[in-house]
C-alpha cells in the first residue's frame, strides 16, 4: 500500500474509533460528558498536555486521542516518529439542534473533529468527520456494561 494511503487510512480509522461509543467516560460516551463546557479544543497528539485546571472528562479526552493516533499508527506498521506534526482540532457548532440519542430526540450540537498530521517530508494529510452530540443525560443514556465503578 502506499504511503499516503496508509496515512489517509490511519486518519480515517483514528476518527472512527475515537468518535465511536466505545469513547467512554465512567461508562458514558465521553463527548456528551464535555460537549457543554467546551467550543474549541486542539489536542496535539505527539505529545498532549494538559493543564492543572482541565476537566477530567476533557483530560480522558485528551488522552485518549493521543493514545488511539499511535495505536493506529502502529496498526499501520508506521512509527510516530515519522510525523513532524499531529493535531486533532474538535469544534463545537454554536446552534443547538435535535438530534437521537437511543431512540429519543435530544438536544445538541454538531462536533467537528479534524486529524491533521504532517510527514517528516513535508506532507500534510487531513479528514474530517462530524457528529451529533447531545450533553450527557442519564435519564435517556445507558451505560456501558463494561463501566468501571463511578470515578469521582
Amino acid at each position: 500500500m502506499k504511503p499516503r494511503r496508509i496515512i489517509k487510512s490511519v486518519l480515517h480509522n483514528f476518527l472512527g474509533t475515537y468518535t465511536s461509543r466505545y469513547s467512554d467516560y465512567n461508562g458514558y460516551w465521553l463527548f456528551g460528558m464535555w460537549v457543554r463546557d467546551v467550543g474549541e479544543l486542539r489536542i496535539d497528539l505527539l505529545c498532549p498536555s494538559v493543564e492543572t485546571t482541565t476537566p477530567p472528562a476533557v483530560v480522558a479526552a485528551i488522552e485518549l486521542a493521543a493514545h488511539k493516533f499511535q495505536e493506529q499508527m502502529e496498526k499501520a506498521g508506521l512509527s510516530v516518529l515519522c510525523a513532524r506534526e499531529a493535531w486533532l482540532d474538535v469544534t463545537r457548532s454554536r446552534d443547538l439542534r435535535l438530534g437521537l440519542v437511543n431512540g429519543r430526540m435530544s438536544a445538541g450540537h454538531t462536533v467537528r473533529f479534524v486529524a491533521r498530521v504532517v510527514l517528516d517530508c513535508g506532507k500534510t494529510y487531513e479528514h474530517e468527520v462530524s457528529v451529533f452530540v447531545a450533553p450527557h443525560n442519564a435519564e435517556v443514556e445507558r451505560r456501558s456494561l463494561a463501566a468501571p465503578k463511578r470515578i469521582p
